[in-house]
């Protein structure tokens, strides 16, 4: 607990810098859509390829064998629930597809890397990286699917940096290959920037919302209540609940709760608007999930560090 606390507060006070730093347009769209691009697409993938560089272990193995099964699990019975749940709301069909994929696909990869790095170290970041190839699984078939109304090929599944980074990271770590020292570090030094970037560009788009009009909307506070509170209720009994028959490493089940506990997706705001399916719904209910975020996500953190910590 007392190495908890003071990440948390690095981690809202680079919130809060890249809050004030967005309110004194020092960060513009231009600028947040650019360091987004960075982190993605640079930063990240070497985040993950770190991870894999520590030595192998069976009980490591079985330790991501159980992220990705309590990942699947999640996506499958998320579906169904929110599915059944939303079928029951009097909205639209563009409202529900919003609401399915803002309630299910959380920020695993931009948000998820950087805070289980800060918390799990590189086992932490491989972990991470074994749910989010689940979370690609769905949401680059079922989700843009959604969103799109057309089918989607195996092509789209993979291309990406960060799912491939995680395949070759996991294929590191099963293998008796380590990266060298000397490139090892230089990559680090990429790799450190994650945690600062993520959450200054978290910050400066807290810095864009109306509060006022989020509160107002009640499918918005449904959504975002469910997947910011409810979602990572259910995962947290669970881990304990398990974790009373079968033995399971504290990063282990850390990392399941922490990835079911992330705000929504950026990338669901991205499609929404590309498909003109309810994006303003979709806005407000992302971001109303950030602001959940500054509560839930610091006690679930600290939650995990005390339930966990044998």
């Amino acid at each position: 607990m007392s190495t908890l606390l003071p990440l948390i507060f690095q981690l809202l006070f680079l919130m809060v810098l890249g809050f004030f730093l967005r309110k004194k347009r020092i960060i513009d769209d231009r600028i947040q859509k650019g360091l987004s691009e960075i982190l993605l697409k640079a930063v990240l993938p070497f985040s993950i390829l770190m991870s894999s560089n520590f030595d192998y272990s069976y009980d490591f193995v079985k330790a991501m064998i159980a992220v990705a099964g309590a990942a699947a699990c999640y996506y499958i019975f998320g579906l169904s629930a929110v599915h059944f749940i939303s079928g029951k709301l009097n909205i639209d069909r563009k409202e529900r597809v919003v609401m399915i994929m803002v309630t299910i696909f959380a920020n695993t990869g931009f948000m998820g890397f950087p805070i289980m790095d800060a918390l799990g170290g590189e086992a932490g970041v491989l972990l991470a990286s074994v749910y989010n190839l689940v979370f690609n699984a769905f949401f680059y078939t079922y989700g843009v699917a959604s969103f799109s109304g057309k089918k989607i090929t195996p092509q789209n599944l993979v291309m990406n940096m960060v799912t491939l980074s995680s395949i070759v990271a996991i294929i590191i770590f099963v293998s008796p290959f380590r990266i060298p020292s000397i490139i090892g570090n230089t990559f680090s030094v990429v790799a450190d920037m994650a945690t600062p970037l993520a959450m200054i560009i978290v910050g400066s788009s807290l810095a864009t919302v109306d509060a006022r009009k989020l509160i107002s909307d009640k499918k918005s506070f449904l959504s975002a209540t469910v997947r910011m509170v409810v979602f990572p209720a259910i995962m947290l009994l669970a881990v304990m609940i398990v974790r009373l028959r079968f033995y399971m490493m504290p990063v282990t089940a850390m990392a399941i709760v922490i990835m079911t506990s992330l705000p929504s997706g950026l990338l669901n705001v991205v499609l929404s608007e590309q498909h003109d399916c309810a994006p303003k719904f979709c806005v407000r209910t992302v971001f109303l999930t950030y602001i959940y975020m500054l509560l839930v996500l610091p006690v679930m953190m600290m939650l995990c560090t005390y339930l966990f910590s044998w």
